[in-house]
């Protein structure tokens, strides 16, 4: 009973050491939201307009800086994709991953379908302060309110989303 106790204990160390760790990592990565995010005029992957402000109003939503060439990205994206189809506002951004036609191959060829904003040549990317993909933002009402860099899940992402909306 007593090697027990101690290797739970051991255990809830080693996971609380790796949660002040990560909290760490995501705030020294933590990016800045340009002061013109929630004014400037976006397109997406489709041409159509839009406004940043417009995608958290309602609930809090997602950016997902990601690359076509980032090996973490291929993990996270299906979770950021799986958000989508519950019906939480996502809009990624596609860091110098080609063209826009390269970009919308690569998301129709791994079913995809979040909306996306091509940044090419890493000028949106640079304006946001990301410095590693993936980078994944939470927004409520056009405030960022959680930053997360790396390897995200599914219900890590749900939770995160869960507590901004809580508070």
């Amino acid at each position: 009973m007593n090697k027990i106790k101690k290797l739970l204990k051991n255990l809830l160390s080693l996971i609380l050491t790796l949660l002040v760790i990560s909290i760490l990592i995501d705030f020294i990565r933590k990016p800045n939201v340009p002061s013109q995010a929630n004014t400037t005029v976006l397109r997406d992957l489709q041409n159509q307009p839009f406004f940043l402000s417009q995608l958290s109003q309602e609930q809090p939503a997602v950016i997902y800086f990601w690359g076509s060439w980032c090996g973490y990205c291929k993990h996270t994206s299906p979770a950021v994709n799986s958000l989508v189809q519950d019906g939480v506002p996502v809009l990624t951004v596609a860091l110098r991953s080609g063209s826009d036609d390269q970009v919308k191959h690569y998301l129709s060829e791994n079913n995809y379908k979040f909306r996306t904003i091509n940044d090419p040549n890493g000028s949106i990317s640079y304006q946001w302060d990301i410095s590693v993909t993936p980078t994944i933002i939470i927004l409520d009402k056009g405030k960022m309110e959680f930053a997360t860099t790396g390897l995200a899940s599914y219900w890590g992402l749900k939770v995160r989303l869960f507590l901004a909306k809580l508070f």
